[in-house]
């Protein structure tokens, strides 16, 4: 048998108190009807009594007065009764009733026969006028006697009828009002409790409490909500973690931009001195000195590049945004990229010409040269490849583009952390862990989302969540 869910079992829980009350309804009515026609038939019987006494006191009428007119009345009376009781259609009446009653009509024309033949032997004089009389009384007190049980019987019959639906009436509100109370038992444990659970739970959330619900063991509704309120809470935990991130990006950048500022001067006076020095000792009589000077020269130039990488980080430029085909913008990326490729690795494009995108071309131009270069040292073992290319299933009303290659890919607990400004792994000297950042930064201006794949020892792909021109959504939709 099928387990039922809390919607199902409330409306069977509603349903079957309805069937109950559609068939209380029915039963009762149907015995109203019964009672009405019941209370006919005791009208009926009533009828018959009275013809009964009628015609039996014109029978001592003529028994008194002779007169033949009581006797011809008593007559009509019993032919009128006859007729009467030969239509029973319309009457509620049971077997035995039908029998009682049957053995009243029968009586009737005995007396009716008795009546002749009294008034037969009357006018004639004849010696057996008091038989026939004793004999005529005791069909009459018959009559009066079987009539009366008749209608004894029949206000009998309509107590019992009377007495069995005020029973059922009783029996039916205490079953339905049982079944409401069940209903209600399961509305509050099932429905309600959980709820209210749903609410102090979304009360903790409100605090700053991500705890998730206990999902109950059950196959209805109520596990469908708790289930969908712990997927809400996970993805409003992490929005939490991706706002804290955000706030720690801004502050980063404000801090960063100060810092490079103020750095910048002691780096332009360190290369000048340096160059002058480099100017006094042209020579080369001082090879350790020339050394030194050389260190000097390329650790500014590298501090100078963290410098610059620390302003684009910070920096708030507005974007010039202009639909461009997504190829030129690769193809010239690569271009120039391509003196720094190394022999052994290949890039491979294969992004069609007539993808379109509102895109600023420079500062996309910046995130591919960062992937490709961080490609580019990645790969170890030659030969290598990398390859630009458009992904299979995007999102809705959205393209990706993929940059993936061959290298020795990025380790599982790192992987959340490739965005993060400062973030790196790579030796000192060979990265300063903020390309990552400021290409996630560029693509979510552009409303799209970078996010990465990656297998140790088998490559990285980033995959870059771009939107299409609304220009090129409506003729898509056409």
């Amino acid at each position: 048998m099928p387990r039922l869910n809390i919607r199902q079992k409330i409306i069977l829980g509603f349903l079957m108190p309805s069937i109950c009350l559609g068939v209380l309804t029915v039963v009762s009515y149907s015995n109203l009807l019964l009672i009405e026609k019941k209370t006919y038939s005791v009208e009926f019987i009533d009828d018959m009594e009275n013809f009964i006494l009628e015609f039996r006191r014109q029978e001592k009428n003529f028994l008194l007065y002779g007169e033949k007119s009581s006797y011809d009345l008593a007559i009509r009376e019993v032919d009128v009764a006859l007729e009467t009781l030969k239509d029973l259609d319309g009457y509620s009446f049971d077997a035995r009733m039908e029998r009682m009653i049957g053995d009243l009509r029968d009586r009737i024309a005995d007396y009716r026969n008795r009546m002749l033949t009294m008034y037969g032997v009357a006018s004639s004089g004849g010696k057996t006028l008091e038989a026939e009389i004793d004999k005529l009384r005791d069909i009459g007190k018959d009559l009066v006697d079987l009539a009366q049980q008749i209608s004894a019987l029949e206000r009998n019959n309509i107590l019992n009828i009377n007495k069995h639906l005020r029973s059922q009436l009783v029996f039916s509100i205490m079953g339905v009002s049982i079944l409401f109370l069940i209903i209600f038992y399961i509305v509050s444990t099932r429905v309600l409790k959980p709820l209210k659970i749903i609410e102090l739970t979304t009360m903790q959330i409100a605090r700053g409490n991500f705890q998730p619900l206990e999902v109950r063991k059950a196959n209805d509704e109520i596990r469908q909500v708790q289930e969908a309120f712990n997927r809400m809470v996970q993805e409003l935990e992490k929005r939490q973690d991706q706002l804290v991130q955000a706030q720690k990006l801004s502050s980063i950048g404000t801090l960063s931009a100060g810092i490079a500022h103020q750095v910048n001067n002691p780096l332009n006076n360190i290369s000048t001195s340096a160059q002058i020095l480099r100017d006094v000792l042209k020579d080369g009589t001082d090879p350790f000195g020339m050394k030194m000077l050389d260190n000097i020269e390329n650790e500014t130039a590298r501090a100078r590049d963290i410098v610059r990488g620390l302003l684009e980080f910070a920096r708030h430029t507005e974007l010039s945004v202009r639909i461009v085909p997504l190829r030129d913008v690769v193809n010239k990326a690569v271009q120039l990229v391509s003196s720094q490729v190394p022999p052994g690795v290949t890039v491979n494009v294969d992004v069609q010409g007539d993808i379109e995108l509102e895109l600023d071309p420079q500062r996309m131009g910046e995130v591919l040269l960062n992937l490709i270069l961080n490609a580019i040292q990645a790969i170890e073992t030659l030969p290598g490849e990398i390859s630009l290319y458009m992904g299979k299933e995007p999102p809705e009303r959205m393209v990706t583009l993929v940059v993936e290659d061959t290298g020795k890919g990025i380790a599982e607990n790192d992987l959340p952390h490739i965005f993060d400004p400062f973030f790196t792994r790579k030796e000192v000297g060979k990265g300063t862990g903020l390309g990552l950042s400021v290409a996630y930064g560029i693509i979510e201006e552009f409303k799209g989302r970078i996010r990465a794949e990656s297998e140790v020892g088998v490559g990285t792909r980033f995959l870059i969540d771009l939107p299409l021109p609304e220009r090129a959504e409506a003729g898509s939709g056409e």
